[in-house]
């Protein structure tokens, strides 16, 4: 008869560990679905931006609401994602590059590695910014690595009419 009450034990234990497990699913999925809505009116206008961002901060959409609000800057830092990093910090490089920072585009485009999915892109970003410097022999360089990094790309091929350009210059 022991041996009945500690198998009931087990299943009733077995019972309420799956039943918990499945009330803070449901609890989560609801904050979840709450916390999209809220990106939903954000997106569609209806929440003000200081709100949306105090409502959301802390939270796995905060990331891409600040992004959606314009502030950039901030966006890298809270990621954890290598990769989704690696976008953010090249979004902030062309912000900087549009606002004329060439040093600071220059010198964050030395984080990149030729494994990074953005490689090409933000080398770009890196040799027209040592252009805008004065530093041509600078960008010959990377340009002259692009295109051969990546032949028949469109990177590949940017290099290639720069490097035709940049040489027709000289």
């Amino acid at each position: 008869m022991r041996d009945w009450y500690i198998l009931g034990g087990f299943v009733l234990l077995l019972l309420v560990g799956v039943w918990g497990y499945h009330f803070l699913k449901e609890r989560r999925e609801e904050e979840l679905k709450r916390l999209s809505y809220k990106v939903y009116l954000f997106e569609k206008g209806s929440l003000p931006k200081e709100q949306a961002l105090e409502e959301l901060r802390g939270t796995p959409f905060f990331p891409y609401v600040l992004a959606l609000s314009g502030d950039h800057r901030q966006v890298p830092e809270l990621l954890k994602d290598k990769d989704f990093k690696k976008f953010y910090t090249e979004r902030v490089l062309a912000d900087e590059y549009e606002r004329e920072n060439f040093s600071e585009v220059v010198r964050k485009a030395e984080d990149f590695r030729k494994e990074d999915f953005n490689f090409p892109s933000v080398k770009s970003l890196e040799a027209f910014s040592y252009e805008k410097l004065g530093k041509g022999d600078k960008a010959l360089g990377i340009w002259s690595m692009l295109a051969q990094e990546f032949p028949g790309t469109y990177f590949g091929n940017l290099a290639t009419l720069k490097l035709s350009l940049l040489k027709g210059e000289r």
